[in-house]
């Protein structure tokens, strides 16, 4: 009886454990340093003004300056766009050379 005790208390504490674990790398995984493309676009600003960035990816993010802590930052709140690269006319002539 004794054991069955002792191993009932030593999975509930494991357990117990495990879903600390989890909690304490999940709020950490969201500690990161802030998009300074997102807080630029907010700097001149208000909270809940439309805003928009583009990313690194020709991505657009639109949404609203929110603030995140104490720092007010342009918050995606419609889908991520993905933006044509412009072409210069080299490019354009280059590729009407390849295709004829």
């Amino acid at each position: 009886m004794v054991f069955k005790y002792t191993l009932e208390k030593t999975l509930l504490v494991c357990l117990a454990a495990f879903a600390l674990s989890l909690i304490t790398g999940y709020s950490h995984a969201h500690s990161g340093p802030l998009n300074t493309a997102a807080v630029k676009v907010c700097d001149n600003k208000a909270k809940s003004q439309a805003c928009q960035y583009e990313g690194g990816h020709n991505d657009l993010y639109i949404g609203s300056c929110q603030y995140m802590v104490t720092t007010l930052m342009c918050v995606r709140n419609q889908p991520i766009k993905n933006i044509e690269p412009e072409k210069n006319g080299a490019e354009e002539e280059h590729n009407t050379k390849q295709h004829n």
